[in-house]
């Protein structure tokens, strides 16, 4: 005959068996969201409020889903884009001389990126540097209104072009 184990150590097996359902059903629940304390909101611009931004910086875009980036136009393709840029350059010089109106030491290097679309026009554009959001919005405001040949792959293109301001003598 068998001996049947102790009410003692039966109670000690079911009390095991259920803390191991316990965490199984632990597993398979998925996790509660955690609890976020109340938090104030950060002050306008980010941050807390303390530290001003590095450099201006604009950005504009309609077509986040593809995450690829666009490869560089190369050749001769280059070279068109480059003599388009520098045929347009005086409405670029225009904002800066606008700005330069109400900060009279503005100076420095200002990047636009921008992405050539399929049909040739410019379908997102950034500008960053120098400190002047209003200089990079009319920067952005300016390259968004470009229209390229449609690059010859069929896709688009990434372009970066810098400009480098000083004021000129006697403004």
């Amino acid at each position: 005959m068998t001996a049947l184990p102790s009410r003692s150590a039966f109670l000690s097996i079911v009390a095991a068996l259920a803390l191991c359902a316990a965490a199984r059903a632990e597993d398979a629940a998925p996790p509660a969201p955690p609890e976020k304390a109340a938090q104030p909101a950060p002050p306008p611009g980010g941050g807390d409020g303390s530290a001003k931004p590095k450099s201006a910086s604009m950005a504009i875009e309609e077509d986040p889903g593809d995450d690829a980036v666009p490869p560089a136009p190369s050749g001769d393709e280059r070279r068109l884009i480059g003599d388009y840029i520098r045929n347009h350059t005086r409405e670029i010089r225009d904002c800066y001389e606008k700005r330069l109106q109400e900060r009279k030491t503005l100076q420095g290097k200002l990047l636009a990126r921008f992405d050539i679309g399929p049909s040739g026009q410019v379908i997102g554009a950034s500008a960053e540097g120098m400190g002047d959001r209003e200089l990079s919005v009319c920067v952005v405001k300016v390259v968004r209104g470009w229209e390229f040949d449609k690059p010859q792959s069929g896709g688009k293109l990434r372009v970066g072009y810098p400009w480098v301001f000083t004021p000129t003598p006697g403004q």
